[in-house]
């Protein structure tokens, strides 16, 4: 499983860096599009259309990373009160219903793909581009994003029989204030010590 673990959490770093690559070049595409309309008087049609299937890909594909980086909006008001137990089981509970809705995802966006690759359908644009080349991506991004939600749930269940909430916590759990600065910083390349052995353990050990 760990091995599993790590070779997804892989592919999806890769999938984010594809995915955010695409974004930008989408942007890039519509700001020479714009600069090109505006100062040359002329503008070549389509640019809309292929950021928009670069945004779509770029989207799915980074989808992955955010969900093992922890990165998904979590309510959190009531969470940080629990114990360890019960944060772990409403993980698993949390991981479940992401994992139905993306499931629900990969099957409608599976029928648009098949749909158009067997009819052969094309874009209603000049470029007539068969709707199923940028769909396939599409597609395959949120497949590796289903994959890697129940590698994810399949590893915090596991840790959870043994008794691993922290291996719960790392895998599908909200992210800490102190984690977050991390994971940001280190992004950066700026490396930073660990807050646990600068903090005091007990503060009101001297009050």
């Amino acid at each position: 499983m760990e091995r599993l673990w790590r070779g997804a959490s892989a592919l999806a770093l890769w999938g984010a860096w594809a995915g955010g690559a695409m974004i930008l070049l989408a942007a890039v595409v519509v700001t020479v599009e714009v600069i090109s309309r505006k100062l040359l008087a002329f503008a070549f049609s389509g640019s809309d259309e292929i950021a928009a299937y670069l945004f779509a890909v770029g989207t799915s594909w980074s989808l992955a990373h955010v969900l093992v980086t922890r990165g998904h909006v979590r309510i959190d008001v009531l969470y940080g009160q629990l114990g360890p137990r019960l944060r772990a089981a409403f993980d698993l509970v949390a991981i479940v219903g992401l994992a139905i809705l993306v499931l629900a995802i990969v099957d409608r966006a599976g029928e648009i793909f098949l749909d158009n690759l067997t009819g052969g359908n094309r874009s209603n644009t000049p470029l007539r581009i068969p709707l199923a080349w940028p769909q396939a991506p599409w597609f395959a991004g949120f497949v590796l994003f289903l994959i890697v939600t129940v590698l994810a749930f399949l590893r915090s269940l596991l840790a959870l029989v043994r008794g691993d909430f922290g291996t719960v916590a790392a895998t599908i759990g909200v992210a800490s204030q102190d984690e977050e600065v991390k994971g940001e910083l280190g992004s950066l390349g700026i490396a930073t010590p660990d807050t646990q052995a600068n903090t005091p353990t007990n503060t009101g050990a001297k009050r």
